[in-house]
């Protein structure tokens, strides 16, 4: 990976270039003297992968010549090294397309750390293309734990399968869904994507993305509920089309109602898994929601019906459920509320955090059936049908 820095200080250059030097890294580094000014012919004549520039101040008219850079350059990495900056600033910094602000003076191990973090993204980035399966995790009622499914899973078909995996959060107004694979709340979400939308490709989309894994990343709901209404229907599409093209799965938690955003992501999915609990208006959602996919001539083996916090001894039983839906449950996910509480609490999968229990050994399993039993279509067909 070839980074290039350019300070106006010739003290502080010589120090950046020898951090990274000690790194140990097979990094090739060039530095120059200047600023902003100075980046088109850098990047022009060096082609770095990631750009380092370090200032005091950047102007208005200076972020303004960065978005035009990252416009330009829409595969640069670029890491602004500046004094602390107001939130304000920083937020106009991040709509400029740089991904990354470091404080200075320099912690050598933060630097050290965001350049390993861009090189993870753009590794991942740069793998080849190859078809992609869209698994849409969606819930029957309220709290029947379809975002806890979808986060598990997706880690263990990372960790565990060894597969390129992303999850989207499009339940826009109030997910949370990194919270339940990652210690820290999101700095990117989906809104500032689809601001940005003319620069989503590969590595763009790779650097949106909370790095849980190398090769599993959550792009996070926006922060705020009004951030919603910023991501439109050609947002989404433009986004599965970059997706697909670099991940083996792209594993969607939805919201359960039916909007053009959803039931676009619908019709797109190789698999719809709704998540449903053993309670009776959780079987009656579970009865409507089969009606409205028959409704959207879903063909019944596109359906997999996932029950939650199973247990054996419940009033309703599985056979209840399955005569009630007249289906076949897909998996049932034994119940564990302490190990799964622990695990939400605190960010961790539970595959990570309780490999032998009972919930994690279906999780595990329900990974591998996925990975080795889904029906394929191309991807052709599924991006113009």
């Amino acid at each position: 990976m070839k980074i290039a820095v350019i300070s106006p200080d010739t003290h502080h250059l010589s120090n950046i270039q020898d951090i990274l030097a000690k790194a140990n890294k097979p990094y090739s580094i060039v530095g120059i003297i200047g600023g902003v000014q100075q980046i088109v012919a850098v990047v022009e004549q060096e082609q770095p992968d990631l750009l380092m520039l370090e200032g005091q101040d950047f102007s208005p008219a200076d972020l303004q010549t960065l978005n035009r850079i990252t416009s330009r350059f829409p595969e640069l990495g670029m890491v602004l090294l500046c004094p602390p900056q107001p939130t304000e600033h920083l937020l106009e910094i991040m709509r400029a397309g740089v991904r990354e602000v470091l404080s200075t003076p320099l912690d050598s191990n933060t630097l050290i750390k965001a350049v390993e973090r861009f090189q993870q993204r753009f590794s991942l980035a740069r793998m080849p293309v190859n078809q992609c399966k869209v698994l849409a995790f969606i819930p029957c009622k309220g709290g029947s734990g379809a975002t806890f499914l979808a986060t598990n899973i997706a880690y263990a078909l990372a960790a565990l399968e060894n597969k390129r995996v992303a999850l989207f959060d499009l339940n826009l107004q109030f997910g949370e869904a990194s919270l339940f694979v990652h210690d820290s709340p999101p700095t990117t979400s989906i809104a500032d994507v689809a601001r940005q939308i003319q620069r989503l490709d590969g590595t763009f989309l790779a650097s949106s993305m909370i790095p849980v894994l190398p090769n599993f990343g959550v792009l996070a709901a926006p922060e705020e509920p009004e951030q919603a209404l910023e991501v439109k229907l050609e947002h989404i599409k433009l986004l599965f089309q970059v997706a697909m093209q670099h991940y083996d799965f792209v594993i969607i938690d939805i919201p359960r109602a039916l909007n053009a955003i959803s039931i676009y992501v619908l019709d797109l999915a190789d698999l719809i898994l709704p998540v449903l609990q053993q309670t009776l208006p959780s079987v009656r959602d579970a009865k409507r929601m089969s009606k409205s996919f028959h409704a959207l001539n879903y063909p019944d083996e596109k359906i997999r019906m996932i029950i939650n916090r199973y247990e054996k001894n419940a009033d309703i039983t599985l056979s209840d459920i399955e005569e009630t839906l007249n289906m076949k449950m897909f998996k049932a996910v034994p119940n564990d509320y302490a190990v799964v509480n622990k695990s939400v609490n605190h960010g961790i999968p539970v595959v990570k955090l309780e490999p032998r229990r009972p919930v994690t050994k279906m999780l595990q399993e329900i990974a591998h059936e996925l990975s080795h039993g889904v029906d394929q279509r191309s991807l052709f067909k599924k991006l113009f049908s």
